[in-house]
């Protein structure tokens, strides 16, 4: 039984997450919801306990994860090679691996790890979201998913048994 309340409120809390931000981005017509924050929601629900669920690393996580992403596309000058959706390019590939390098670098620095921050460097630096428009949905994105779910997170730290994982404190 217990097993059974555990994997509803993950179920319900993962979903809930994603359909608010789905919502919302229908709402306003904007790309607000992108691959990466599924994997936020997981650790939002799913692990509340990890550091890298608490709010600041959500949104520092991800912030470095854009900002990383877009200085590797200058650096690199791959605003006019093809995304990877049509081509890899070598400017992609060493914008990748660079963004990916500098995300992790910079985040362990500032105590801010985020796993899903990997994800939106990807998105930004392998040309799949990378115009000025896209960054501002995405940090939007972030802010929102990071506000409903510390709520949901909360909860789930204090009411529910999260399935086991690495405890950090925070």
């Amino acid at each position: 039984m217990k097993r059974s309340v555990e994997t509803f409120w993950a179920t319900l809390g993962e979903g809930s997450l994603i359909l608010v931000l789905a919502a919302i981005a229908w709402a306003v017509q904007q790309p607000l919801i992108f691959a990466s924050l599924g994997p936020t929601a997981y650790e939002l629900v799913e692990q509340p306990q990890l550091r890298s669920a608490r709010t600041y690393n959500v949104i520092v996580g991800h912030l470095v994860g854009i900002g990383s992403g877009f200085l590797a596309v200058y650096l690199f000058s791959a605003w006019t090679a093809p995304s990877v959706l049509f081509a890899f390019t070598l400017r992609r590939g060493g914008a990748a691996v660079f963004a990916a390098t500098l995300t992790t670098l910079v985040n362990l620095v500032l105590r801010a790890s985020q796993p899903a921050a990997l994800a939106t460097t990807l998105l930004v630096s392998l040309g799949v979201m990378q115009s000025g428009r896209d960054a501002a949905s995405m940090i939007v994105g972030v802010l929102i998913i990071a506000a409903i779910g510390q709520p949901m997170r909360h909860f789930r730290l204090k009411y529910t048994e999260p399935r086991p994982g690495p405890i950090s404190p925070g």
